[in-house]
Protein backbone atom coordinates (compact mmCIF):
# COMPACT_ATOMS: atom_id res chain seq x y z
CA UNK A 1 0.00 0.00 0.00
CA UNK A 2 2.61 2.26 0.99
CA UNK A 3 4.31 1.64 -2.37
CA UNK A 4 1.20 2.76 -3.83
CA UNK A 5 0.66 5.62 -2.40
CA UNK A 6 4.43 6.97 -3.17
CA UNK A 7 3.78 5.80 -7.03
CA UNK A 8 0.90 7.64 -7.01
CA UNK A 9 2.76 10.96 -5.38
CA UNK A 10 5.98 10.53 -7.58
CA UNK A 11 3.81 11.02 -10.84
CA UNK A 12 2.07 13.74 -9.36
CA UNK A 13 5.15 15.46 -8.99
CA UNK A 14 5.87 15.04 -12.21
CA UNK A 15 3.15 16.34 -13.21
CA UNK A 16 3.29 19.31 -11.71
CA UNK A 17 6.68 19.86 -12.30
CA UNK A 18 5.74 19.70 -16.49
CA UNK A 19 2.56 22.32 -15.94
CA UNK A 20 4.75 24.39 -13.69
CA UNK A 21 7.67 24.62 -16.61
CA UNK A 22 4.49 25.33 -18.97
CA UNK A 23 3.68 27.83 -17.65
CA UNK A 24 6.75 29.94 -17.63
CA UNK A 25 6.11 30.54 -21.73
CA UNK A 26 5.35 34.03 -22.31
CA UNK A 27 2.31 34.60 -24.61
CA UNK A 28 1.47 37.45 -26.39
CA UNK A 29 -1.11 39.85 -25.63
CA UNK A 30 -3.69 39.69 -28.23
CA UNK A 31 -3.43 43.57 -28.73
CA UNK A 32 0.32 43.90 -29.26
CA UNK A 33 1.92 45.28 -32.33
CA UNK A 34 4.21 42.99 -34.57
CA UNK A 35 7.30 45.02 -36.45
CA UNK A 36 6.40 44.66 -39.58
CA UNK A 37 8.76 42.30 -41.71
CA UNK A 38 11.68 43.90 -43.13
CA UNK A 39 12.11 43.42 -46.78
CA UNK A 40 15.26 41.63 -46.76
CA UNK A 41 16.71 41.63 -50.56
CA UNK A 42 19.91 39.25 -49.44
CA UNK A 43 17.46 36.86 -48.34
CA UNK A 44 15.54 35.79 -51.02
CA UNK A 45 18.61 36.43 -53.37
CA UNK A 46 18.98 33.43 -55.74
CA UNK A 47 21.66 32.15 -58.39
CA UNK A 48 21.35 30.56 -61.73
CA UNK A 49 24.10 29.67 -64.62
CA UNK A 50 22.79 29.52 -68.15
CA UNK A 51 23.25 29.56 -71.23
CA UNK A 52 21.19 32.51 -73.19
CA UNK A 53 18.91 31.90 -75.46
CA UNK A 54 16.63 34.61 -76.36
CA UNK A 55 17.36 38.62 -75.76
CA UNK A 56 15.21 41.54 -75.45
CA UNK A 57 16.95 44.38 -75.49
CA UNK A 58 14.44 46.90 -75.39
CA UNK A 59 12.84 45.93 -72.62
CA UNK A 60 15.65 44.69 -71.00
CA UNK A 61 15.03 41.17 -70.79
CA UNK A 62 16.78 38.11 -71.08
CA UNK A 63 15.98 34.20 -71.23
CA UNK A 64 18.51 31.78 -69.63
CA UNK A 65 18.31 27.90 -70.25
CA UNK A 66 19.38 26.63 -66.87
CA UNK A 67 19.47 22.74 -65.31
CA UNK A 68 17.19 22.59 -62.24
CA UNK A 69 19.38 20.46 -59.87
CA UNK A 70 16.42 19.63 -57.66
CA UNK A 71 14.17 17.97 -60.45
CA UNK A 72 17.52 17.25 -63.41
CA UNK A 73 15.70 19.07 -66.15
CA UNK A 74 16.44 21.58 -68.48
CA UNK A 75 14.24 24.68 -67.85
CA UNK A 76 14.11 28.42 -68.70
CA UNK A 77 13.82 31.52 -66.78
CA UNK A 78 13.32 35.45 -68.03
CA UNK A 79 15.72 37.99 -66.31
CA UNK A 80 14.87 41.48 -65.98
CA UNK A 81 17.60 43.93 -66.10
CA UNK A 82 16.92 47.39 -64.25
CA UNK A 83 19.61 50.86 -63.93
CA UNK A 84 20.49 49.04 -60.41
CA UNK A 85 22.23 45.49 -62.46
CA UNK A 86 25.51 45.37 -62.46
CA UNK A 87 27.75 44.01 -65.32
CA UNK A 88 30.80 41.72 -65.00
CA UNK A 89 33.15 40.65 -68.18
CA UNK A 90 30.47 42.83 -70.62
CA UNK A 91 29.11 46.65 -69.99
CA UNK A 92 25.73 45.92 -71.22
CA UNK A 93 23.19 43.93 -72.05
CA UNK A 94 23.61 45.31 -75.35
CA UNK A 95 27.42 43.19 -75.64
CA UNK A 96 25.44 40.04 -74.46
CA UNK A 97 24.35 37.87 -77.36
CA UNK A 98 22.53 34.06 -77.58
CA UNK A 99 24.66 31.47 -76.53
CA UNK A 100 26.69 33.12 -73.92
CA UNK A 101 26.78 31.37 -70.56
CA UNK A 102 26.39 33.49 -67.71
CA UNK A 103 26.22 33.54 -64.35
CA UNK A 104 23.05 35.82 -62.62
CA UNK A 105 22.31 37.01 -59.38
CA UNK A 106 18.70 37.99 -58.91
CA UNK A 107 15.94 38.60 -56.93
CA UNK A 108 12.28 37.13 -57.66
CA UNK A 109 9.72 40.05 -57.17
CA UNK A 110 6.34 40.42 -58.14
CA UNK A 111 6.18 38.21 -60.73
CA UNK A 112 9.44 38.67 -62.24
CA UNK A 113 13.33 38.02 -61.62
CA UNK A 114 15.40 41.42 -61.51
CA UNK A 115 18.62 40.69 -61.66
CA UNK A 116 21.35 42.42 -59.33
CA UNK A 117 24.51 41.29 -61.21
CA UNK A 118 25.20 39.68 -64.28
CA UNK A 119 28.59 38.11 -65.33
CA UNK A 120 29.71 36.96 -68.57
CA UNK A 121 31.42 33.37 -68.41
CA UNK A 122 34.68 33.71 -70.81
CA UNK A 123 35.09 31.01 -72.24
CA UNK A 124 38.96 29.82 -73.20
CA UNK A 125 39.67 29.85 -76.80
CA UNK A 126 41.71 26.94 -78.44
CA UNK A 127 45.67 27.67 -78.91
CA UNK A 128 46.65 28.77 -81.89
CA UNK A 129 49.06 25.88 -83.33
CA UNK A 130 52.13 27.29 -84.68
CA UNK A 131 52.62 26.55 -88.89
CA UNK A 132 56.47 25.42 -87.79
CA UNK A 133 55.05 22.82 -85.46
CA UNK A 134 52.40 21.52 -88.01
CA UNK A 135 54.92 20.76 -90.92
CA UNK A 136 57.56 18.15 -90.77
CA UNK A 137 60.80 19.30 -90.50
CA UNK A 138 62.92 19.94 -93.26
CA UNK A 139 65.99 17.62 -91.92
CA UNK A 140 63.39 14.57 -91.39
CA UNK A 141 61.71 15.18 -94.80
CA UNK A 142 64.66 14.92 -96.80
CA UNK A 143 66.09 11.96 -95.00
CA UNK A 144 62.62 10.37 -95.94
CA UNK A 145 63.36 10.66 -99.20
CA UNK A 146 66.50 8.80 -99.54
Amino acid sequence: MKLKIAGVLIILTLVGAVLALGEDQVTEPQNAVRAAPQDNSEASMQWVWGEVTSLNAPGKALTLKYLDYETDQEKEITITIDDLTTFDNVKSLEEIQVKDNLSIDYTPKEGSNIAKSISLEKTESAPVENAATTQPDAVGASQANQ
